[in-house]
């Protein structure tokens, strides 16, 4: 059955991607560059993913209520992009590598992704800069503070550096927990971990009977009189008591 579902599921979703390139040229043309910060946009945003989601056969679970601000979530899979924007139009800060993937660089691109050089102080600079003023003017920005994907069994420490533009651009912020459970376990399938290529791990999820993810909004909050570091530490540890209670999601 797993290359049935394959051999369903990769037609649509090249289709569907195509369509999507296809949206987002129509949408600048229409509406402009920055298509991505009216209400318009962010409604196309959420219905666009939600129909990826479909496609794929990811079903999103949501505890909690999403808030406008900078959500800083811990990170399992490429899929978390996918659920998260399903749910609250984001925009995500990814390394700058994307830009170089064939096609589907252009995509995050042209939807208002941030992009981090790493090794480059003027540029983490720059993008902070950046960050606080688009969440001044209204932006969702989501971020994943571990810097790297994990089984999703623990939050691994988040770094501070991102937690800056919350404190300084004077808005909510917020913790989201992420998990992948199948029949009340975690998914082995969902985790980007060991190795595996993006190509295989794509294979998995489309050969899979289903990924069902769970989202838990912890409570919104504006950091007052909080460094980056204890604003860091508290939203890991928001994020980690959700993943450790595990059947409460």
């Amino acid at each position: 059955m797993g290359w049935i579902r394959f051999l369903f599921r990769f037609p649509l979703v090249l289709i569907y991607i195509l369509s999507g390139f296809v949206l987002v040229i129509l949408l600048h043309i229409l509406t402009g560059r920055e298509w991505y910060l009216g209400k318009h946009g962010k409604q196309m945003v959420c219905l666009w993913m939600k129909g990826f989601a479909r496609i794929i056969g990811l079903r999103v679970h949501v505890q909690g209520t999403p808030h406008e601000g900078l959500l800083a979530a811990n990170h399992v899979s490429w899929t978390d992009i996918i659920a998260i924007d399903s749910v609250i139009a984001a925009r995500f800060v990814s390394k700058d590598d994307i830009l170089k993937w064939p096609v589907l660089g252009l995509l995050p691109k042209w939807s208002g992704t941030f992009f981090l050089r790493r090794g480059s102080p003027a540029a983490v600079n720059r993008l902070n800069a950046e960050i606080v003023q688009a969440l001044q003017t209204g932006s969702t920005i989501a971020v994943f503070p571990e810097g790297t994907t994990h089984d999703g069994i623990e939050a691994r420490k988040f770094f501070s550096a991102i937690f800056q533009t919350g404190i300084e651009s004077g808005c909510h912020v917020q913790g989201v927990a992420i998990r992948y459970l199948r029949d009340g376990k975690l998914d082995e399938v969902a985790p980007f971990i060991n190795g595996v290529t993006f190509g295989q791990h794509v294979l998995k999820i489309l050969m899979a009977p289903g990924i069902d993810a769970h989202l838990k909004f912890c409570d919104a909050f504006v950091p007052v009189n909080m460094d980056r570091k204890v604003l860091a530490a508290r939203l890991h540890k928001e994020v980690d008591e959700v993943l450790k209670e595990g059947n409460d999601m």
